[in-house]
């Protein structure tokens, strides 16, 4: 005897096997893990990198500039920056909805401080996500080209919202690049 409910049933399996749905075709992979329907803040506690390019299927380390970290609770220390550049600047600080507030820390190699360290706020990246002010030099070592100086900025405030959430961290470890002594 022929059972249309059954049948009804198994035509439902197939289609749902050869034929994703349309949410989960207009949504793809990489809108999954973007950060702004999910904060770092509800994260659990442990390292991640967070890019405002997806993750690359290539050899490089992210896309755009990333937040490398470790998150404990509501803290974050970690570094913001361009992936294969020196570019970038140590952070640590608290999360609170998509903002990371905060300290700042940059190095500065050959050149010096032949700059004026600015005091009022800066933005630095291109894409308009951090911001530093109260600027100073904390330390320096050697001199002329040879030159490192540490410049901390008292207050750093970075914009996480819509960064992309990789599996994994990718880039150097924030311990490997990031030495709060000098402050």
């Amino acid at each position: 005897m022929f059972n249309w409910c059954n049948s009804i049933g198994l035509i439902a399996l197939v289609g749902w096997l050869l034929f994703p749905n349309a949410a989960t075709l207009s949504l793809g992979k990489e809108q999954k893990t973007n950060i702004s329907a999910q904060t770092l803040a509800n994260l659990p506690d442990g390292a991640y990198q967070l890019c405002t390019e997806p993750q690359p299927q290539d050899w490089r380390d992210g896309a755009g500039v990333c937040l490398n970290c470790v998150k404990k609770g509501t803290t974050i220390d970690g570094y913001y920056g361009y992936p294969h550049s020196g570019d970038f600047v140590c952070l640590r600080g608290k999360i609170s909805k998509d903002w990371l507030y905060g300290e700042g820390m940059m190095i500065s190699w050959g050149e010096g401080t032949r700059f004026e360290i600015p005091q009022k706020e800066l933005t630095w990246d291109k894409e308009g996500r951090l911001y530093l002010s109260e600027g100073d030099l904390a330390h320096s070592d050697g001199t002329s080209e040879n030159r490192v100086d540490w410049i901390t900025y008292k207050k750093a405030n970075l914009n996480i919202e819509g960064l992309y959430l990789y599996p994994n961290p990718r880039m150097k470890s924030p311990t490997q690049l990031c030495n709060w002594s000098f402050n």
